[in-house]
């Protein structure tokens, strides 16, 4: 009776469904698809249990310092490895890094960076210094749950962050709050606006480029007029407008803003429509010349995981790079052309 069941009903994904659920699981375990999944397992076993035995990891961060520490505490929370950071602006990550390196003394064994990310992890990898991120053998890579467009040869993507324009609570009513680029050109913020200086990090490049595109230089003409204050970078930039230092503040995104915003700073943040974003990436250095490159891994794997890129990005109005629904709607990718533009943004700007 069962041989002429077999040859009447050969099994077929109809009769895969008519089974128990657990004789189902037992056989999608077996299945050529959940193969990587289970490879990727293993992997990540044994990658955890030789970043445990290194039991240290040194990371540099371009992400603001509520950021890092947030990160840094739940790695070491579930992993049992102790974290420490330092905290740089952009283009100051890149001169560290490039002077320890030279110098043979590798001090980060990962990198968070916005400012070049892609171009300066390539240039790593020629010199030695950098181990490429797609070549790492990454559990959340070879499991395929690492979106596989925000993978570069060099770096991964782990956090899309919009420019935005913050405002003073106690001085701008919700009124007056400007809903684009162009309501900052109000002559009523004269000498009102706390600016972050581009020069500080390429990243506020692609703002300025779009910027750009979309207003011309006309934009940039009436922005000179209005006197503002110059900062080195988006967290002094919201400190000084928390303490009273004008009105407006951009670009700034999220995550610096919240960092002033839970020690009492009364600020508040709009993000235009149309706008581009730091686009954060990781990095990893080479295992050559890192000090723990297992727990260097560990962290990559983490922070482009599902779970640990929530914990990147957990911020009010944040997104995830595995759900980018809550981008504003005309967001403008990064663009490795942007810094060629460098010089005439600066000029425009009045910065020479």
């Amino acid at each position: 009776m069962n041989r002429l069941v077999r040859r009447i009903l050969p099994f077929t994904a109809f009769a895969f469904a008519m089974l128990s659920p657990a004789m189902a699981y037992a056989q999608a375990a077996k299945s050529p698809a959940a193969a990587p999944a289970a490879a990727a397992a293993a992997d990540l076993d044994a990658l955890t249990k030789a970043a445990k035995a290194e039991g240290a990891l040194t990371f540099y961060s371009g992400a603001t310092e509520n950021v890092a520490k947030r990160i840094a505490d739940a790695f070491s929370a579930k992993y049992g490895i102790k974290t420490q950071f330092v905290r740089l602006s952009g283009n100051t990550i890149i001169q560290r890094y490039s002077s320890e390196a030279s110098a043979g003394s590798m001090a980060a064994d990962v990198v968070f960076n916005a400012s070049r990310p892609v171009a300066f992890a390539e240039e790593g990898i020629a010199k030695g210094w950098v181990d490429s991120i797609k070549e790492a053998n990454l559990p959340t890579v070879r499991s395929g749950e690492y979106p596989a467009k925000y993978l570069n040869n060099a770096t991964a993507l782990i956090q899309i962050a919009p420019w935005a324009i913050t405002y003073n609570t106690d001085k701008v009513s919700p009124a007056e709050v400007p809903k684009d680029w162009r309501d900052v050109l109000n002559p009523k913020w004269k000498g009102q606006l706390a600016v972050s200086d581009p020069r500080s990090s390429n990243a506020y490049l692609d703002l300025y480029a779009a910027l750009i595109d979309r207003y011309g230089e006309p934009w940039f003409t009436q922005l000179r007029a209005q006197n503002p204050r110059w900062y080195l970078g988006g967290p002094p930039q919201v400190q000084a407008l928390a303490a009273g230092e004008g009105m407006l503040g951009f670009p700034v995104i999220g995550p610096q803003v919240q960092a002033v915003r839970d020690k009492g700073g009364p600020l508040a943040v709009v993000t235009p429509d149309y706008t581009a974003g730091v686009e954060m990436h990781v990095m990893i250095s080479a295992r050559a010349k890192s000090k723990n490159p297992n727990a260097a891994r560990l962290m990559a794997n983490y922070v482009m995981s599902t779970e640990g890129n929530k914990v990147f990005n957990d911020d009010p109005g944040g997104a995830t790079i595995y759900d980018t629904t809550k981008l504003p709607k005309e967001y403008v990718p990064s663009s490795l052309k942007t810094e060629a533009r460098r010089d005439q943004i600066i000029k425009w700007l009045g910065l020479q």
